[in-house]
């Protein structure tokens, strides 16, 4: 008697979830919000990524990781990576700014070894964008020759790929 009830509520559950993959799957834009990420909803709702992005007219917008480029350069401070970060994000140069403190880089420099402690920017932009970011980062950097080291991504959301290419994007 148990085992014949556990499998009707085994069925039930199975057919339910099966009905519920259905209806997400016909009517809703976009994978269903798990508990989880509900804070996120809020933010994703009040700003441009991805739900801005979501629309039939992007969606059709033909863009590749290809399009995109992922930059690291290093800063000696978290002021300096910060001002950095900003007006990257702010000349529309850089969608997004990752800053990663706690990095220590030994390097040659003048041929003496050194050792420092430096912080990480992964930087988010258009490859096109790629001569212009780098002269913009020489020029306000303090370093005699900052690290600018830009890396093709393989692959990613296709949401995020669009929305870097939409922060980038000169107004």
């Amino acid at each position: 008697m148990l085992l014949s009830r556990l499998v009707a509520q085994r069925t039930a559950l199975t057919a339910l979830a099966a009905t519920s993959r259905r209806e997400i799957s016909t009517s809703s834009p976009g994978p269903p919000l798990l508990p989880h990420k509900a804070k996120n909803a809020a933010r994703e709702r009040n700003s441009s990524f991805p739900s801005r992005l979501a629309t039939p007219t992007t969606r059709a917008m033909a863009s590749t990781p290809t399009d995109v480029a992922v930059v690291f350069s290093t800063a000696p401070s978290a002021e300096v990576a910060k001002t950095l970060a900003r007006h990257l994000v702010e000349a529309k140069l850089a969608a997004c700014c990752n800053i990663v403190p706690g990095l220590t880089s030994i390097y040659t420099w003048k041929g003496k070894v050194e050792e420092d402690s430096e912080l990480l920017l992964i930087i988010k932009t258009r490859k096109e964008l790629l001569e212009e970011l780098t002269k913009v980062i020489k020029e306000k950097h303090p370093y005699d020759e900052p690290e600018v080291l830009a890396l093709p991504p393989l692959g990613g959301s296709d949401s995020y790929i669009r929305w870097v290419l939409e922060e980038t994007k000169k107004k």
